[in-house]
Formats: C-alpha cells, sequence, structure tokens
C-alpha cells in the first residue's frame, strides 16, 4: 500500500465580488454595495469606518447604521475524463456601525466610530463522493471585523482619519483521505485573530466639485490553533496520522484604495476608484501538527501538511454614480456601479478550495429616507468569475466557473442629540 497524500487546505469561500487570491467580502453597507464600493471619496455615515474613516468627519451627533445581507455564490466544475459537479452556498453577513461627531472652531471638526462586520471567509461544500474530495470537501470560514477610528477635519476641505481592527477568525476544514482500499476522513477546527490598522484622507480638489480620497489598510497575519481529527486511518498511518493539535496563519494583505468623486449637477455625482491589493506575500497554507513524531532518520519532527498558493498581486477598478432626490419622488436614491477585479492566479496552484480568477460586477441600489432623520438603503450586486482551468501535474485537473449574488438591507438613523459648538 502506497503512503496518501494528506493535502488539507485552508479553503474558502469561492471568490467574492472584491475578492484576489479569494476570500476578502466586499462592505456590506447597502449604499457601499450598490456602488461597487467605489465611493471612496464620497462615503457617508458609520460605513465610512471601513471604507474611508476620513469621512467621518464633518456630521454632528450621533449616527447609526444597522444591515443584514445575503451572500449566495455557486461554482461548476468539469473534466472531461473525470465528470462535473457544483456547489453553492448562502450566508448572511451582518453589519453594524455607529458613529459620533461635533464641530470645533475654525470651521474644523471631529469623529470618532466603530463598527462590527465579516470582511473575510464564507462556505464552500462539494457534493458527496465527488471527484475531488481528496482535495476538498467542505469548509466553512468566518472572520468577524470589531473596529474604530477617529478622525479629524482640518480644513472645510481636508479630513484625516486612523483606525484599528481587531480580526476573529473560525474555521472548519473536512477532507477525504483514500487509503486505496478504503476512504477515511481528516477534520480541522481552528479559531484565533490577528491586528490591523489603517490611514486615510479626503480633499477637494477646490475650487472644482472634486474630491479624492486615500485610504490604506495594513496587513494582518491571524494566527489561528485547533484540533485535527482523523477517522478510519489503518493501523500502518496512526503514527503519522492521529488526533493532535494544530496551527495555521492566515493573511489578511494590505490594501491600498484611491478615488475620486465629481459632482457634475446638485443632486448627481459620478464616482471611480483603484484598488491594489498585495496577495503576492501568500505563499501558502501550511497546518503543523503540536504532536512530536520520530521520522525515519530518527529525528523529531511534527505533521506538517503545506498547500501552494503563490498568489498574484490583484487590480480592482470601479466605476459608480448616485442620484439623489429624483424629480419624481425627491426622498429616492438611485445608484449604479461597475467593476473589474484583475486577479489572475497560477493555475498551476489552483484548487477547488479556492478558484479565484479576473471577474465582472454589476450593482444597482436605491436609498428612500422615510424622515430627516430616518432612511432605509438596500444594494444588490451580481458577480461573474472569467472561467479558469488548472494546470500542471500537482493540481487537481478541471475547469471553474463562478458567480456570487450580494444583497443588503440595511436602515441609518441619525439624531443631532449632544451636538453642539465647541
Amino acid at each position: 500500500m502506497r503512503t496518501p497524500i494528506i493535502i488539507t487546505t485552508f479553503a474558502v469561500l469561492v471568490p467574492t465580488a472584491a475578492s484576489a487570491g479569494g476570500y476578502l467580502v466586499p462592505s456590506m453597507s447597502p449604499r457601499d454595495l450598490g456602488l461597487t464600493q467605489a465611493a471612496v471619496a464620497d462615503e457617508e455615515g458609520p460605513a465610512a469606518l471601513s471604507l474611508n474613516t476620513a469621512a467621518l468627519a464633518g456630521g454632528e451627533g450621533l449616527t447609526i447604521g444597522l444591515s443584514a445581507g445575503v451572500l449566495s455564490n455557486r461554482t461548476d466544475w468539469s473534466e472531461p475524463a473525470l465528470g462535473s459537479a457544483s456547489q453553492s452556498q448562502t450566508n448572511f453577513p451582518p453589519s453594524i456601525g455607529i458613529s459620533y461627531g461635533g464641530k470645533l472652531a475654525h470651521d474644523q471638526a471631529w469623529a470618532v466610530g466603530v463598527g462590527f462586520g465579516t470582511p473575510a471567509g464564507g462556505s464552500l461544500k462539494w457534493p458527496d463522493g465527488w471527484a475531488g474530495r481528496e482535495f476538498i470537501e467542505s469548509v466553512k470560514q468566518q472572520v468577524f471585523a470589531v473596529g474604530a477610528g477617529a478622525a479629524f477635519q482640518l480644513l472645510p476641505t481636508v479630513k484625516f482619519g486612523v483606525s484599528y481592527v481587531r480580526f476573529q477568525a473560525t474555521e472548519e476544514i473536512h477532507q477525504s483521505l483514500n487509503f486505496l482500499d478504503h476512504f477515511g476522513e481528516a477534520h480541522l477546527g481552528l479559531a484565533g485573530g490577528g491586528d490591523s490598522f489603517g490611514v486615510a484622507t479626503e480633499f477637494q480638489v477646490a475650487p472644482l466639485p472634486l474630491h479624492i480620497g486615500i485610504t490604506y489598510s495594513h496587513a494582518a497575519n491571524l494566527d489561528l490553533t485547533g484540533h485535527v481529527h482523523f477517522s478510519s486511518v489503518p493501523p500502518a498511518f496512526v503514527a503519522q496520522l492521529h488526533d493532535q493539535g494544530i496551527s495555521e496563519t492566515v493573511l489578511i494583505p494590505d490594501v491600498l484604495t484611491i478615488g475620486g468623486a465629481y459632482r457634475v449637477a446638485p443632486n448627481l455625482t459620478i464616482m471611480a476608484s483603484y484598488e491594489f491589493e498585495h496577495w503576492s506575500d501568500y505563499k501558502s497554507d501550511t497546518f503543523t501538527g503540536t504532536d512530536v513524531m520520530t521520522g525515519p532518520d530518527g529525528v523529531p519532527t511534527h505533521f506538517t501538511t503545506s498547500v501552494t498558493r503563490n498568489y498574484n498581486d490583484a487590480h480592482v477598478i470601479r466605476l459608480a454614480g448616485e442620484w439623489k432626490q429624483i424629480p419624481v419622488m425627491p426622498q429616492l436614491t438611485a445608484r449604479l456601479g461597475l467593476q473589474r477585479s484583475i486577479s489572475d492566479q497560477p493555475t498551476d496552484t489552483l484548487s477547488p478550495s479556492l478558484t479565484d480568477a479576473s471577474s465582472w460586477g454589476i450593482a444597482v441600489g436605491a436609498g428612500y429616507r422615510i424622515t430627516p432623520n430616518l432612511g432605509v438603503d438596500l444594494g444588490y450586486e451580481h458577480v461573474f468569475f472569467d472561467e479558469v482551468t488548472a494546470s500542471g501535474s500537482d493540481a487537481f485537473p478541471g475547469s471553474y466557473r463562478t458567480a456570487v449574488d450580494l444583497l443588503s438591507l440595511g436602515i441609518g438613523w441619525h439624531t443631532d442629540f449632544g451636538a453642539h459648538k465647541q
């Protein structure tokens, strides 16, 4: 009997609308979603904490934004010699933001904000017994973020912001093990977290009605620890494949975004942005066991398995428009967005655990003011990925085609309570 090749992968939701290398989830604020996140130079409300913290400054009083999202993904796989399979999953990422701000003398202002969201992760489950079960059967990963930020308006046309984010992640991974005469199972469960920070600015190019926004979020290493459980392992392999603690480090990459917003009419704004995602630091997913084993040469060693990724950096271009106070219904705002994510990842490390590719996204959205201080917003985005085919002898063969739908419904409330000149 040959020794089985154990490939336990850190696998995540097939790539989402803003992702490259595969697992960043876009802001689920309904306004941001309806504008494909192009509003980095024209952000509003507490959602600014995640897109451009500097935009928090300028408003007075307390603002609360709550939203509930639906994220549905589908991937179809096919290979003439092996057959075909499809997987689809639906998740429900929430978003919460609270901000408070005030005015200062000399046209200066300040604001602080806190928020909670799910900036990465997802779930994937291939059919039972499918051809690629030795690479991955199912995964459920959740990356939660709790953030806080502060913003200062130095001049009416210049704002700055800083933010801190704490990521907490959990993941469960199931994979089949081929022992030739039967299949065993590997089940991994891990949890952990990491920290990040961000800086941001927004300024007006006077006298033009043009605003520029720039944001940078620093990379975070999420150190996860947990347990691996093996089942149906033959006695000859128990020394190698037995239950034990396990650890892994997950990368959330550096992200730099530059955008502009031009008010072409009093109620019509056109927005565009460019985003750079530094995925080239992501080389592999490596799991290390805690138990010490003795190798063939008598040297103590740990159970270790690694999946090569070798991601390339990604580039996302976005264009959007927002029309407020539509003449036939002044309480209504309409939004439209388009994006192109250039995310050509190596096909020789392509895995059914993560089938990222370049993609197109189109979004629509609307907002309605129930009262001057209360509004509801709805955003929807559909993303379709280029077909991608694995290459080389190490990758599981086949072609993948992915589509993702994102929907978010939210409510925003504002009060001037406590606001006053200082």
